[in-house]
């Protein structure tokens, strides 16, 4: 069943999701995020251009960030999200609703990358986290390069955003912050895309950098 959700068309980016995506991150999930958190106000803001279409890369914190992201970003975006995640009622409902798509990490079908491509038709972003899984290990390493060939393929550029996560000496909670920086030209080469988000984002979110061997 979980499947089936690796698809899907243009025409279902409609007004319903738009409008539950807005209100499920701008409502719920960071009033749900802030009871957890400091959070900062988002900083870069003003290196997104609102006509142009991104590939949203950022590192992964919470299980809170495809949602956290788009409110502070205050962008609508479709994520790429783990198969598994669509295999359980109310997470495939929120997942569905939130216009996010099925990917399988271990074999990427073709209907993934059409979906994926089909979303610049759209007046969506689409949203990947190259490292796959949630890192609170203050390092960023082994991560994916295929959103960088994702990228190329949509012509569109990377906006790299970085999750910074710090302890307050002040506060019991933790802070967490949304930084964005300029985007990276999908014209590059794939494997300078993916080395320059890997720096940008560790200096954004305060991280280690671990080149790949």
């Amino acid at each position: 069943m979980a499947s089936k959700f690796s698809t899907r068309t243009p025409k279902e980016y409609n007004t319903f999701r738009t409008v539950f995506q807005y209100i499920a991150c701008n409502w719920v999930i960071i009033n749900i995020l802030r009871s957890k958190y400091n959070v900062l106000k988002p900083q870069g803001l003003e290196n997104i251009d609102r006509t142009k279409k991104y590939v949203i890369a950022s590192n992964h914190v919470t299980g809170f960030d495809p949602f956290s992201v788009a409110a502070n970003l205050k962008m609508t975006i479709a994520y790429m999200a783990k198969v598994q995640l669509f295999e359980t009622f109310w997470s495939m409902v929120l997942m569905d609703w939130c216009g996010a798509f099925a990917v399988d990490r271990d074999k990427v079908d073709v209907s993934t990358i059409k979906t994926a491509l089909s979303i610049k038709k759209t007046k969506w972003h689409l949203g990947i986290f190259p490292q796959g899984t949630r890192r609170q290990d203050g390092k960023l390493g082994d991560f994916t390069k295929g959103f960088a060939s994702m990228a190329k393929k949509m012509d569109a550029d990377i906006l790299p955003v970085g999750i910074m996560v710090k302890e307050n000496p002040n506060s019991k909670k933790k802070d967490i912050q949304f930084r964005v920086a300029e985007p990276i030209s999908c014209k590059l080469p794939v494997d300078d895309i993916a080395e320059n988000w890997a720096k940008t984002v560790s200096k954004l979110a305060e991280l280690e950098y671990i080149p790949a061997t």
